[in-house]
């Protein structure tokens, strides 16, 4: 992709706001279901543990097209594939809103899914294509940060929405956010000539980020996002079944999750460049396990319950700066397709979380669910440990892999 440098300073930030709106509205099309399941349970006469499987559905569809959606970007340009996602993803959510049985719905939420996929990698790279070198770092920042809002803000809205208006109104209400934000980037993003002769080169790409070391990596993410999304897509059904909650009065509690996991992706972010970083990230995935453990397992208090919740997000939330980082440092030339990877790696964690937890619910009750958030997270710190032990966060080592990729 051939850089455009001659954007001016102020469409550079617009383009940056837009993009940084298009990752909240996905990142909250992932996450939204999780104060809705009981509603979708009551309105299509299932249970709880199989409207669970529609998250595990969104984050499947979100897989596939986050592996594919690198190569494709770099080929055809990150405005096509920028707008094709808000697209999908709004048609996708308001779909869902019409939806009139359970497999409609689990049809439109993969289509929400697929569209999401598409824009997170694109706007990093199309970040890094539009904002001169020593902006970049911050640009990337920004955006990296501002896909925790979704969690902080957008899920609670999800809540109060349908405690106000049904189930239907939080699909309506980010369907025509999607709309409108897709409307400015149709107008704003920037045209980029393609490159004469390129070409997908899927498995060259692929090939340049594989490793040893980088599998272990998104092993380690993987489950780490699993224990993450476990609990944040079974903690609301659980406060309303356990203590009695109406859906709305669940939006506090996930924001207060929300602020946590944002506070612990920015000290990842510190520690991402830091030496051990790796260790710490595994000695922190213990405590993580331990208290995703509790959550689910004993009837404490309301709020001592929530307490321990956000705490663990907050210690989740940590890794993810830091094994992108580390991912990122290995992907010599082919970052766009390491961040689609690695983006994989987050959904296959969803999909762990989301479906697993659906099934331990249905076998063993919420404290199964714990169960599994704990062993999940506990993998998670042996994959970092063996990450530690392969890569040992050397300054040798990033000398190393910084000169490979010029």
């Amino acid at each position: 992709m051939v850089e455009v440098m001659t954007q001016t300073r102020s469409s550079r930030i617009i383009l940056m706001l837009l993009l940084s709106a298009a990752i909240i509205l996905a990142r909250t099309v992932s996450l939204m279901l999780a104060p809705l399941l009981v509603d979708l349970a009551r309105e299509f006469d299932t249970s709880v543990a199989v409207t669970g499987q529609l998250a595990a559905a969104t984050f499947i569809a979100w897989g596939i097209v986050a592996l594919v959606v690198g190569p494709v970007s770099d080929t055809y340009g990150r405005r096509v594939v920028a707008l094709s996602g808000m697209l999908l993803m709004t048609l996708g959510l308001l779909g869902s809103a019409l939806a009139w049985d359970f497999p409609s719905l689990l049809v439109f939420r993969i289509l929400s899914g697929a569209g999401a996929a598409m824009i997170p990698a694109n706007s990093m790279a199309a970040v890094a294509d539009y904002f001169p070198p020593e902006q970049r770092g911050k640009a990337v920042g920004w955006l990296f940060s501002s896909s925790w809002i979704s969690v902080v803000v957008g899920v609670p809205l999800v809540a109060l929405a349908a405690g106000l208006g049904g189930w239907q109104l939080p699909f309506y209400g980010i369907g025509g956010l999607s709309l409108l934000v897709c409307v400015l980037l149709w107008k704003c993003f920037p045209r980029a000539p393609r490159q004469p002769g390129a070409s997908l080169a899927f498995v060259d790409r692929f090939r340049e980020v594989s490793s040893k070391e980088s599998w272990c990596v998104l092993g380690a993410n993987m489950f780490q996002q699993m224990a993450f999304f476990g609990l944040a897509s079974y903690l609301p059904a659980y406060l309303i079944q356990t203590y009695g909650l109406r859906v709305e009065e669940t939006a506090l509690p996930l924001a207060v999750m929300g602020a946590g996991a944002m506070a612990g992706s920015m000290a990842g972010g510190f520690v991402a460049g830091r030496p051990k970083r790796l260790a710490f990230t595994s000695v922190i995935s213990v405590g993580c396990g331990l208290g995703t453990g509790l959550v689910f397992s004993f009837v404490l208090s309301q709020w001592t319950t929530v307490g321990i919740a956000v705490a663990a997000t907050t210690f989740l939330a940590v890794p993810l700066p830091i094994l992108m980082t580390v991912m990122m440092e290995l992907a010599g030339r082919s970052k766009a397709t390491a961040t689609g990877m690695f983006g994989a790696s987050n959904q296959g964690g969803g999909v762990g979380g989301s479906s697993l937890g659906g099934l331990a619910l249905s076998l063993g009750g919420f404290p199964l669910v714990g169960a599994l958030c704990m062993g999940a997270a506990l993998a998670g710190a042996a994959g970092a440990a063996l990450v530690h032990v392969r890569v040992r966060d050397s300054a040798e080592f990033n000398q190393q892999v910084t000169l490979s990729s010029k």
